[in-house]
C-alpha cells in the first residue's frame, strides 16, 4: 500500500493504491497489474497497440526507446509487404501485370484457341485471377492433333468432378469416359483397402500365434500335435477349434441358399439408367440454377456454340430409368447443339429450371 502522503499522480491511475508498473503504448496510462491493465481498456476501448501516427517530439525521438518505435514499425511494415507477396505467389497472381498464367492470356490471342472460340460464338467469362476455377482450368489446343481439349466441370448426383474433353467428343461418349475412369478409381481404391486389410490380417494371425507360444506350455504331448498340421497350415490351428465342426444341417443350408437364389429378372437386366445431359448458363439473375437441355449425341463444340461458360463448361447429368422414363425423341432427335423446349424435356429437380422457362419470367 503507497503512503497516505504520496501523491495521486505517483500512484496508479486505475485503483489509486499502489505505485505503477506498466505504462500503457498507446495512451499512456499507468497501471499497477494485470486487473488494473485490463479495467483499463475495458473502460477506454483501449486496444493497447501505439499509434504509429501520434506525434511524438523530436527530443523523445533522440532517444533509445525512439529509436526502437522506429525501427520496430519499419519492421512490422517489412514483414507485412513480404507476406502479402508470399500470398500472391501462392495465388499466381501478378501484381506487376507481367509473368500471369499463359491460359490467361489464351482467351485474348489471335492464336488457334481464340479463333475457335470466335468462329463458335463461345462467349468465355473469366473468373478472378488466382481463384480456384481459373487454376483449375486447363483447356487448351493441341498442336499435334489440331484439336481443342476443354477442362470440363461434370455435376452428377450433386458430386463434381473436372476432366478434360475433346472437342469432337459427344455427351454420351465423354460421359462413358467419365463412368469409367470412376470404376477404375473404385477398383484401385477397393484393392489398396483389401491389401492393407489382408496385410492386417496376417499381422493379427501372426500375433496370436505368437501369444499363443507363449502362454501354452510345450508338453510333449502338445509337441507332438503340433506335429501334425504341416506349416501352412499352423496359423489356422490356432483360430480354429478343431472340436467344432459344421453340421450337416448348416452345410446343406449354405447349399441351397446358393442354388435357391433367382437369377436376375429379364425386366430388371432390361432397365437401364439413361443419361440427360444439361449445359449451365452462368450469370443469370434467378435464383434457380438455368440448364439447357443437350441432345446425348451432340458433340461438345455444338453443345457450346452460342452459348456462354464461366472459364470452362460445367455440365449437370440427372439419370432416369428407362422403363419409367425413357429417352424423349424430341431430344435424341434434334439437331446436334438444339435447344429443346421445356415440355420435350424430362422433369428437373427442385431448384432447376431450362433456359425456356428463365425466359418466361
Amino acid at each position: 500500500m503507497a503512503d497516505s502522503s504520496t501523491p495521486l499522480t505517483a500512484l496508479c491511475n486505475i485503483c489509486h493504491s499502489a505505485p505503477p508498473k506498466y505504462t500503457c503504448p498507446r495512451d499512456k496510462v499507468r497501471t499497477c497489474s494485470l486487473a488494473c491493465s485490463q479495467a483499463h481498456k475495458r473502460r477506454a476501448a483501449c486496444t493497447g497497440v501505439r499509434d504509429p501516427s501520434a506525434y511524438v517530439s523530436k527530443s523523445a525521438l533522440a532517444t533509445a526507446g525512439g529509436i526502437d518505435r522506429d525501427y520496430n514499425f519499419l519492421s512490422g511494415l517489412e514483414r507485412n509487404i513480404d507476406r502479402a507477396d508470399k500470398e500472391t505467389t501462392e495465388r499466381g497472381v501478378s501484381l506487376s501485370g507481367h509473368g500471369k498464367p499463359v491460359f490467361q492470356k489464351r482467351w485474348h490471342d489471335h492464336g488457334a484457341l481464340g479463333k475457335y472460340l470466335r468462329e463458335n460464338r463461345i462467349m468465355v467469362h473469366k473468373a478472378p485471377i488466382g481463384m480456384a476455377r481459373q487454376k483449375a482450368n486447363q483447356t487448351r489446343f493441341i498442336q499435334k492433333s489440331k484439336r481443342i481439349v476443354w477442362s470440363v466441370e461434370w455435376v452428377v448426383d450433386g458430386e463434381k468432378k473436372i476432366a478434360e474433353v475433346d472437342e469432337s467428343r459427344t455427351m454420351q461418349e465423354a460421359y462413358k469416359e467419365l463412368v469409367l475412369e470412376k470404376e477404375r478409381e473404385n477398383k484401385k481404391r477397393k484393392r489398396v483397402q483389401d491389401d492393407a486389410s489382408a496385410k492386417a490380417q496376417k499381422q493379427k494371425v501372426r500375433l496370436e500365434k505368437a501369444e499363443a507360444a507363449e502362454t501354452q506350455p510345450q508338453s510333449e504331448g502338445g509337441a507332438a500335435e503340433q506335429e501334425k498340421f504341416p506349416p501352412e497350415m499352423e496359423g489356422v490351428a490356432t483360430t480354429i477349434d478343431p472340436t467344432i465342426a459344421p453340421s450337416a444341417d448348416d452345410t446343406k443350408t449354405e447349399d441351397s441358399s446358393e442354388q435357391q437364389q433367382p437369377p436376375p429378372s429379364q425386366d430388371e437386366a432390361s432397365t437401364t439408367a439413361v443419361a440427360h445431359f444439361y449445359l449451365h448458363k452462368p450469370h443469370t439473375s434467378s435464383t434457380n440454377t438455368v440448364l439447357i437441355p443437350i441432345a446425348s449425341d451432340t458433340i461438345l463444340t455444338h453443345a457450346l456454340r452460342h452459348k456462354d461458360v464461366l472459364e470452362f463448361p460445367t455440365i449437370y447429368v440427372f439419370n432416369t430409368n428407362e422403363s419409367s422414363h425413357s429417352q424423349d425423341p424430341a431430344i435424341e432427335e434434334a439437331p446436334a447443339g438444339t435447344i429443346v423446349k421445356e415440355d420435350e424435356t424430362s422433369q428437373l429437380p427442385k431448384g432447376f429450371i431450362t433456359l425456356d422457362r428463365y425466359n418466361q419470367e
